[in-house]
């Protein structure tokens, strides 16, 4: 009657990579939608961004954004940047709005693929 005892474990994050890619495209559609910012780390930093667009590109989804805030200070220029859906971590909607990027070419050839979503 030495029986062991069975353990309750909770597991946190057992997503597959394309669930959570989807998870989080949904978040920065809704934040397009809604014109709002996001905060998010890519490569360990700690970002604010301005969504602009979503699509495809070989194979993957990518969003295309202006930084707002990185590791707490401004950048000294609004451009736009390139991030991959699966290198982003932790995003979150801010209450915070975002305005459109002037100087989007939507004729760019790494569109051609397919949008998903556009501010």
């Amino acid at each position: 009657m030495t029986e062991t005892r069975k353990k309750l474990s909770l597991r946190l994050g057992d997503t597959t990579p394309e669930q959570r890619e989807a998870d989080v495209a949904s978040v920065l559609t809704r934040a397009m939608h809604h014109h709002l910012c996001v905060r998010w780390t890519y490569n360990r930093v700690l970002m604010q961004a301005a969504p602009q667009i979503l699509y495809r590109r070989n194979g993957g989804l990518y969003c295309d954004a202006v930084v707002t805030e990185k590791n707490g200070a401004k950048p000294d220029e609004a451009r736009l940047a390139s991030f991959k859906l699966s290198g982003l971590g932790h995003v979150l909607l801010t209450t915070e709005t975002l305005l459109p990027f002037g100087r989007l070419d939507l004729s760019d050839g790494r569109y051609k693929e397919g949008l998903v979503a556009k501010l």
